[in-house]
């Protein structure tokens, strides 16, 4: 997939955000649930014992959703301020040294939130075609875990957004009885605050 083309995708299936997982769940609220990784919605793994769940958990519902060995798209990026990185260089993060990204054109943050981003604010989002194995990617969810990357997955065909963060797994399905379905199948690892948070 050229950038081009993800441009083309991106802008036809998901026209009201922008390439930054944050926002997803505002702008999807409808189609949005959440799962914790760990019991009692405990944040960080301190533990094997725990970063075993954390993994289990992570690799059984993507694969459900991605039903197996499928491709999709890892997206990461990188937000500069006057031409100074400032978080999460992709350079510093072992699980993406062998990994090949396309970079995609710089968006000019204060132009989207003005409230939220100063000028000088970019963020260049990059993406690669990928393939789902399990346990394939448990040390780039494991550095998302621990907060040293911020990446999120696209599957075209299935059309879902499955972003991860450290604390759990963020998810915007195609429509709302999707959505429903999964969030009922994997109710004991939703929040139980009454925003899903």
């Amino acid at each position: 997939m050229t950038a081009e083309q993800f441009n083309n995708f991106w802008t036809s299936t998901y026209p009201d955000t922008i390439l930054i997982q944050h926002h997803f769940r505002h702008d999807f609220a409808d189609r949005w649930f959440r799962i914790h990784s760990l019991p009692e919605s405990k944040r960080y793994a301190e533990d094997d014992n725990e970063w075993g769940i954390l993994l289990d958990r992570q690799n059984k519902i993507i694969s459900d959703l991605l039903t197996g060995y499928s491709n999709f798209l890892l997206v990461t990026g990188e937000h500069t301020s006057e031409g100074y990185i400032e978080l999460h260089p992709i350079d510093e993060v072992n699980s993406l040294k062998e990994i090949l990204f396309i970079s995609l054109a710089p968006i000019d943050l204060n132009k989207i939130s003005p409230d939220e981003y100063d000028h000088g604010q970019f963020y260049t989002p990059k993406f690669s075609e990928q393939n789902w194995q399990p346990k394939k990617f448990d040390n780039l969810l494991k550095d998302i875990a621990e907060d040293k990357l911020r990446a999120f997955f696209v599957s075209v065909d299935k059309k879902l957004i499955i972003a991860p963060y450290d604390g759990g797994i963020d998810f915007i399905l195609k429509d709302i009885k999707t959505r429903d379905f999964y969030k009922q199948k994997y109710s004991g690892w939703l929040s139980s605050r009454q925003d899903g948070l």
